[in-house]
């Protein structure tokens, strides 16, 4: 028998991986005790897939909350939504719970899900599970060994909005310097379509630089280059760092049939190999590092358990870690909106780039709202604008 029930609200793609990922977790120790969405079609698809007896399976996550005893709670939702499922679940007191990045949608929900947490004594993670992955940790000891000499600047470049994409490399770059503070942050966002990411405005691209007390900078390009995708480019006084993504092939992936796929094998997520390649002055070219691989999100909840049973003080996929994300993406847009650096603490607390929207201080130049996840509405609906689960 499981020792721990996980309950996982919101019942889409990403919650298929983050069942998989505590289904994988060694040993066994938890169970997907109880799921909960409003939309019967992926409830009931979801229940069944993954075990969850009907008498578990909610229309209505609150009533799942109360009336479950659950240690865990996942909280798959969009963006829109994560702080108020978080600070719902919280005033339930489970031990952990794990909410999709990006943490939320400004700073001040991100500040009022660390209080309801620490208010009832819940463990908060953010699933930003990719420094999970076996060969970025050992990339992490290297460049803290020196193998690159002292970090100058960490370049990403992402495509898809900052929120959505970017976000992951930001929090990689934070834990390959071991967290440290960033001081200003200077920022430019182009915005010329009515683009909805999940619907919330999004930027059709963006251009950053962040300075940290380590003297190194954070250099974020999205959607603006064909770059590296997820991961980064470490450079540093005596070498360089590249981080990668990459997958096991489809031929080993389980399928999500009979689930309804449109995105393909939600698995693959579960499935994708963290690379890493550097030089320096001892190497011949490019040296690639390796490391037995095993599946960084299940090493996340991994982490969870860990966190729970003591075992771990300092969480890579802590709330506070993803907070400090979360400041540094509401202060590139709010150097925009500014038009001058910003420098932390941030003191805004709202999404500068959605006031923008508001005020009138990015008007389009070819109008037209449309959403760039809508393939991934059920039933009638093209977005969720006007839904609030």
């Amino acid at each position: 028998m499981a020792t721990y029930r996980t309950g996982v609200i919101a019942c889409g793609i990403i919650a298929r991986v983050h069942a998989r990922a505590w289904l994988g977790v060694e040993g066994n120790p938890t169970e997907i005790g109880a799921v909960a969405d409003s939309n019967a079609d992926a409830l009931r698809e979801y229940g069944d897939f993954f075990g969850v007896p009907e008498a578990h399976r909610y229309a209505d996550y609150r009533q799942m909350l109360d009336n479950e005893r659950l240690d865990f709670v996942d909280v798959c939702s969009w963006h829109q939504l994560h702080a108020e499922m978080v600070i719902a679940a919280a005033a339930r007191q489970p031990k952990a719970i794990i909410c999709q990045k990006p943490m939320a949608v400004d700073l001040g929900e991100a500040d009022a899900m660390l209080t309801a947490c620490q208010r009832n004594g819940v463990k908060l993670m953010i699933a930003y599970q990719r420094p999970h992955h076996a060969t970025w940790l050992k990339a992490r000891d290297l460049v803290r060994e020196g193998a690159i000499g002292r970090v100058v600047q960490i370049q990403l470049d992402s495509g898809g909005n900052l929120l959505n994409t970017n976000s992951h490399n930001i929090r990689l770059a934070l834990f390959l310097m071991d967290e440290p503070q960033v001081e200003w942050v200077m920022g430019a966002v182009e915005r010329t379509t009515e683009l909805q990411e999940r619907g919330l405005p999004a930027e059709d691209a963006c251009l950053g630089l962040a300075a940290c007390e380590n003297g190194a900078t954070i250099l974020i390009m999205g959607d603006l280059i064909q770059g590296l995708g997820q991961g980064c480019r470490v450079i540093g006084t005596q070498g360089i760092m590249e981080f990668s993504t990459t997958y096991h092939p489809e031929s080993v992936i389980p399928s999500d049939a009979p689930m309804h796929m449109p995105e393909g094998l939600s698995a693959r997520y579960n499935f994708e190999i963290g690379t890493v390649r550097y030089l320096n002055g001892r190497t011949d070219g490019w040296e690639a590092l390796s490391e037995p691989w095993k599946d960084c999100w299940s090493q996340q909840c991994q982490e969870a358990i860990d966190w729970v049973e003591g075992r771990v003080e300092n969480p890579i996929s802590g709330g506070e870690r993803g907070r400090a994300v979360q400041e540094v993406m509401m202060a590139l847009y709010e150097s925009a909106r500014k038009r001058q650096r910003v420098y932390l603490p941030l003191k805004t607390r709202v999404n500068p780039l959605s006031l923008m929207v508001e005020n009138g201080d990015l008007p389009v130049e070819w109008p037209g709202r449309y959403e760039r996840r809508a393939t991934l509405v059920r039933g009638e609906a093209m977005s969720w604008h006007d839904e609030r689960t």
